[in-house]
C-alpha cells in the first residue's frame, strides 16, 4: 500500500542539512533547479549567521522528499525570538519543491514552524497556485501583485544593450559615463580583496546610510563560496574608489550582491555609472544575464521580465506575543495619527497586524507600484 502520510522536519543548522544532502540534492535534479543559486542550500547556509537562523523545514509524503521551505528566524543574544521570514526582496528562494505540490508544502511546513515556536513569519515568493487558504489558529493576510523582475538579459554586444533600453535610459547611461569620463573617473574592472574592502569601510564611514556589517560580513562568505567571486569599481584620478560592486558567477548569469557609492558624487549617478560599465564587461567575457540579488534597480527594472509576486504574514493568534503586537500596533497608529514616523523597530514587532498600506511598504509593492507608475508617465 503506499505511503502517503506527510511528515515535516525542522533544520536548525548545517548538519540538518547534511543529514539530508543526497535527498536534498535528488530533488534538486528531479526539479531541473540545479542552477538555481538561491535553491542551493549551501547559498542559503552562507547567508545565515548568529542573527539570522536556520528555521527551514523539510517535508515528506511518505518516505520521499517533497520539498524544503528556506526561511530563517531572528535570534538575540542566541535566543530566538520567534520572527521568521522566508524568501529574498524579490520572493526567490524560498521554496524547493514541484509547482503541484506548492500549496501543500507551505501549509506542512507552516505548521511545523508554528509549532516549533514561530509565532510571526513573512513568506515572500513567486507563486504557481495563487489560491488562497487558512490555518487554524492563524492570522494571514496575503499580498499579491505584479513586480519587476530582477533578471536583465544582456545582449550579444553593449550597442545593442543600450538599443534593448527605452530611450530615456539609454541616454542617461551614455551621458552620465561621458560626465565621468570628462573629470577623470575611470573604470576598476578587478578590484582585489582589499582593495574592495578598505573601499567599503572607507564609502560606510562617509554616508549616513552605512551598508549593514552582517550583510557584508554575509557578502564575503557567498563570494567564497562561488569561488572569491568578482569585485569592480570606479576610480577618481588619484586613484581612490568612490564606486564599488561585488558578484559572483554561476553559468552565464552574474548574481550582483551589493553596490556602494560616494555620495558626494550624487550629480554623476555613479550607481548608474558603474553599473552601465559592469554591463559591458559582463558582455564582453560571455555573460548573458545579469541579476539583481534582492531587487532591481529602478533604473534597470523596468527592462526585466515581470514576475507575479506573493507576501503572505503569518501571525499566531492568542498569547503574549499576539498581546505585544496588539500594542505595538496601537502605538504605531498613534504615531502615524500625529505624523510621525514609525520606527523599523516597531514596525517588525507589529508584523501582520499593520494595516496593508503599511505592509506593502515592507516589501516589493511599493518599488514595483513607483516603477510602473513611471513606465506610465515615460
Amino acid at each position: 500500500m503506499l505511503n502517503t502520510k506527510m511528515r515535516t522536519v525542522t533544520l536548525r543548522d548545517g548538519s540538518a542539512f547534511v543529514r539530508l544532502w543526497d535527498e536534498i540534492a535528488f530533488l534538486r535534479l528531479s526539479l531541473g533547479v540545479r542552477h538555481d543559486v538561491m535553491l542551493n542550500p549551501l547559498h542559503f547556509l552562507a547567508a545565515t549567521d548568529e542573527i539570522r537562523r536556520s528555521c527551514s523545514v523539510a517535508c515528506w509524503r511518505g518516505d520521499r522528499l517533497i520539498g524544503i521551505l528556506y526561511a530563517t528566524e531572528h535570534h538575540i543574544k542566541g535566543i530566538g525570538t520567534g520572527y521568521a521570514i522566508g524568501g529574498d526582496y524579490s520572493g526567490r528562494g524560498l521554496l524547493l519543491c514541484s509547482p503541484s505540490d506548492e500549496r501543500l508544502v507551505l501549509r506542512e511546513c507552516m505548521k511545523r514552524m508554528v509549532a516549533d515556536g514561530v509565532h510571526s513569519l513573512h513568506l515572500r515568493f513567486l507563486p504557481v497556485d495563487n489560491s488562497k487558504f487558512a490555518l487554524r489558529g492563524l492570522a494571514m493576510k496575503f499580498l499579491d501583485a505584479l513586480i519587476p523582475g530582477d533578471r536583465l538579459e544582456l545582449k550579444s554586444s553593449f550597442e545593442e544593450f543600450l538599443s534593448s533600453l527605452g530611450k530615456h535610459t539609454r541616454r542617461n547611461v551614455r551621458a552620465c559615463i561621458r560626465k565621468t569620463e570628462a573629470v577623470g573617473i575611470v573604470f576598476a574592472p578587478s578590484l582585489t580583496k582589499q582593495e574592495y574592502e578598505t573601499a567599503v569601510e572607507r564609502l560606510n564611514a562617509e554616508t549616513d546610510f552605512p551598508a549593514d556589517s552582517l550583510r557584508l560580513a554575509r557578502d564575503e562568505r557567498i563570494l567564497e563560496l562561488h569561488g572569491g567571486g568578482e569585485r569592480m569599481g570606479l576610480r577618481r584620478p588619484d586613484g581612490t574608489l568612490i564606486a564599488v560592486m561585488c558578484g559572483f558567477r554561476l553559468g552565464d548569469r552574474f548574481h550582483l550582491l551589493t553596490q556602494l557609492n560616494d555620495a558626494y558624487y550624487e550629480r554623476l549617478s555613479l550607481s548608474l555609472v558603474l553599473r552601465g560599465y559592469a554591463v559591458g564587461r559582463m558582455i564582453d567575457t560571455g555573460y548573458t544575464e545579469l541579476q539583481f540579488m534582492g531587487g532591481s534597480s529602478l533604473t534597470f527594472g523596468r527592462f526585466c521580465q515581470p514576475e507575479t509576486y506573493r507576501s503572505i504574514f503569518v501571525d499566531k493568534q492568542g498569547g503574549i506575543a499576539a498581546a505585544l503586537k496588539h500594542v505595538c500596533t496601537t502605538a504605531a497608529w498613534l504615531l502615524s495619527r500625529i505624523g510621525r514616523p514609525v520606527p523599523e523597530t516597531l514596525a517588525v514587532l507589529c508584523s501582520g497586524y499593520l494595516e496593508e498600506r503599511r505592509l506593502s511598504e515592507r516589501t516589493a509593492l511599493r518599488p514595483a507600484a513607483m516603477l510602473f507608475e513611471r513606465r506610465q508617465l515615460s
